[in-house]
């Protein structure tokens, strides 16, 4: 593509070296040599057709590529025996193809166009089509196809025929389309078909000038015209017999554009690292002034960010594409700078003086806006994160309609968070409250959801499960767990096997001790099958079970009094069977949590606490299974007090990501490592999705999407409530 010198006129108007728009450039030699000279000397008027850039050399073209195509007319009318031309114009939608012959489909009579061909690497070809003597008067509507393999493109241009013995009029400038100015506008026009009497220009009705001579010329000094749209023509005058030509259309416009809106915004949402920079005109703009230097874009130390700029279709938003991710965290500054005539609307006007802002690119990115079912003071709490098969989030949480408390669960759409069904609860009578839900994924995309709920009857609990069909909820098989008034069933932990096993571990507690209970539901089964889990007698009052899969093998990770070592730690279960290393690991460990990476090594992370309230003094420590013996603990939470609720989640190809809660300085925040060879790195900059101090954010549930990002929910409260929040890294 030709790039205009500094200083030639048609820079600013969006015109080619022959004083054309660059997607019309008239292929006749008497009309290039007229655009040439229309040029020099002359304030611009611009047209709003885009120049068309070149493909790119390919050097093994595709025979059946496609693409599209135009075609723009040198003149609007024609007399008989004269030549139409015209200029085709190619442009490939993706892979460059090879040669395109191009033909007059079903051609009027008397036309006539010899076949060309656009060779493979060319992007215009002038044709001209013969006017036969004998062709009726009238207007036609010419159909260029071009063809290249098995594709087939067509497009259309008018042209009227006149009668032998008449003028015709046609414009050299303005091209068709609509020509903007903010002073001296050149008008140039020819006539054909013998001399005139009288020639004029019309403004509207009126006319504005009687040019004499060959070629026909007028300057207009539109400055001392309104602002406005004026519709121009040319009436050549024989025998008292008007001829007059195609209208243009020219808008005098003295008017800076203005910026009508920025993205991002100043002092906006969070910016992703892949998002682009958009400005929003008042007006048009002309794209050859959106040169790489109009805009910069640099980071908070003044390195420059490499980027791509592109014009809307109306030619009215500006994006502005950074050709790399951009750095998070970090802050990216855009300036446009102070340079006159930089930017200018299609007329000429510049947008006035310089500016800039800067925006912020954190880590994490909300998805969405907080999530709570009921509307007031009503706090969410046990928060529970998995995704879905179409990589979509799917949460559940327990919260209070102001009667009880109720499990609930939201998707993901996209672009909101969509509620699946009515809220959950096991038991119809009143107080009776829904806590600690477990969420899994089916093989059908479908949630399957876990919970323990009070009954009512002294510190009676049950469990509940129902699967989500599509458009309700269904009941699994009872639980076969008994609960009365000093015998509750407890925290419920979902997972499904190789073989869509649907497992449930939970918590069996009775007035002397509790113990992690097992069971299996087939694919096609109606009872719950009890697995027996391999709990040693030496561990006494278990809790908080966390459950991984790795195939068909299951790991159930626990708490509990291990006696034989006089202290409180955590084990590991493998298939139900004696635990891992025949031992539990850790000191007052409470609330493990499970993962296995992509060697089939079980992870676990818990938090201990001297105190035996890991809110108060808790740190988080994690291991891993290395074959024979777990590796020896390490502490993880090194930047933060009163530690708890610790989360796993492994992916493929990226470190894996351990969330917990803990205070850092005086406020309660979300914690996030990551494991880089086997080796926690010090958590980042900790995170909230409120900026006020004083709103406490606990109990995170992470997960790994398909490409292995990690994704965070936890419950934040302020001064009245506590909602959900979901964040995603901002890769």
């Amino acid at each position: 593509m030709e790039i205009p010198r500094p200083g030639c006129p048609w820079q600013c108007a969006g015109l080619g070296p022959t004083g054309t728009s660059l997607a019309q450039s008239a292929p006749m030699p008497r009309l290039k040599l007229l655009m040439l000279l229309s040029c020099v000397g002359f304030a611009p008027a611009c047209i709003d057709i885009p120049p068309i850039e070149d493909p790119v050399e390919d050097s093994q073209p595709d025979p059946n590529a496609d693409f599209t195509l135009s075609v723009v007319s040198a003149q609007e009318q024609v007399l008989p025996g004269g030549t139409l031309g015209c200029e085709v114009q190619l442009l490939w939608t993706g892979e460059k193809g090879g040669d395109v012959t191009l033909s007059l489909l079903n051609p009027p009579a008397g036309l006539q166009l010899q076949p060309a061909t656009l060779s493979s690497g060319e992007a215009r070809k002038s044709l001209s089509i013969g006017i036969g003597t004998s062709t009726a008067a009238g207007t036609y509507s010419l159909t260029i196809q071009g063809r290249s393999g098995a594709v087939t493109k067509q497009a259309t241009l008018g042209v009227t025929v006149g009668k032998a013995g008449d003028l015709v009029v046609n414009w050299v400038v303005p091209a068709p389309g609509k020509a903007y100015t903010r002073g001296p506008l050149l008008l140039q026009f020819t006539v054909e078909g013998g001399s005139a009497e009288a020639v004029e220009i019309l403004k509207d009705a009126s006319v504005l000038a009687t040019p004499t001579g060959t070629p026909f010329s007028f300057t207009w000094d539109t400055t001392q015209e309104a602002e406005g749209t004026y519709q121009l023509s040319v009436r050549a005058t024989r025998g008292g017999i008007s001829f007059i030509s195609a209208a243009r259309t020219v808008i005098v416009d003295r008017t800076r554009p203005t910026m009508s809106s920025i993205q991002p915004a100043r002092n906006g949402s969070p910016v992703g690292v892949n998002e682009s920079i958009q400005f929003t005109f008042s007006e048009p703009m002309n794209p050859l002034t959106f040169t790489n230097d109009a805009v910069i874009l640099f980071t908070s130390t003044g390195a420059s960010i490499p980027k791509s700029l592109s014009l809307s279709v109306d030619a009215k938003t500006l994006t502005i594409k950074p050709l790399n991710p951009l750095v998070a965290p970090g802050t990216v500054s855009v300036q446009v700078p102070p340079v006159s005539n930089v930017i200018t609307d299609l007329a000429g006007n510049i947008v006035g003086n310089g500016f800039g802002w800067t925006f912020s690119v954190p880590t994490w990115l909300p998805l969405g806006e907080a999530i709570s079912a009921v509307t007031g003071k009503t706090s969410a709490e046990d928060v529970v994160l998995k995704i879905d098969r179409d990589n979509q989030p799917v949460v559940a949480w327990a919260e209070s309609d102001g009667t009880a408390k109720n499990i609930y669960v939201t998707r993901w759409t996209g672009t909101n968070w969509s509620m699946l069904g009515a809220p959950l609860s096991g038991l119809v009578a009143a107080g009776t409250n829904a806590a600690n839900p477990s969420l899994i994924i089916d093989s059908t995309n479908q949630p399957i959801v876990a919970w323990d709920e009070t009954t009512g009857n002294g510190l009676g609990r049950e469990l509940f499960a129902r699967r989500w069909t599509g458009n309700t909820w269904t009941a699994l098989p009872s639980i076969p767990l008994t609960s009365g008034a000093e015998q509750l069933a407890s925290s419920a932990q979902l997972v499904m096997d190789a073989d869509e096993n649907l497992i449930l571990y939970a918590v069996e507690q009775s007035p002397n001790n509790s113990t992690v209970v097992g069971f299996k539901l087939p694919p096609t089964g109606s009872n719950w099958i009890d697995l027996h889990p391999a709990q040693p007698s030496n561990h006494f009052q278990a809790g908080a079970p966390s459950v991984a899969t790795s195939g068909l093998n299951v790991y159930t990770a626990y708490s509990a009094y291990d006696d034989a070592l006089s202290r409180r730690g955590v084990a590991v279960l493998p298939n139900n069977a004696s635990p891992l290393g025949g031992t539990s690991i850790g000191q007052s460990a409470y609330t493990p949590t499970i993962a296995v990476d992509v060697n089939a090594r079980p992870w676990m992370a818990w938090a201990q606490s001297g105190a035996f309230n890991p809110l108060v003094d808790g740190l988080i420590y994690s291991a891993h299974w290395m074959g024979a013996d777990w590796s020896s603990p390490t502490l993880v939470s090194t930047t933060s007090e009163g530690n708890s609720a610790p989360s796993l989640a492994f992916g493929v190809g990226s470190p894996n990501v351990l969330a917990w809660s803990g205070v850092v300085g005086s406020e309660r925040s979300i914690l996030v490592s990551h494991c880089v060879n086997d080796v926690w790195q010090p958590p980042g900059t900790p995170l909230d999705a409120l900026t006020a101090p004083g709103t406490p954010a606990s109990a995170p549930s992470v997960a790994m999407d398909k490409n292995s990002r990690p994704i965070i929910a936890w419950a934040e409260a302020d001064a009245t409530a506590a909602n959900i929040y979901v964040y995603q890294i901002n890769d």
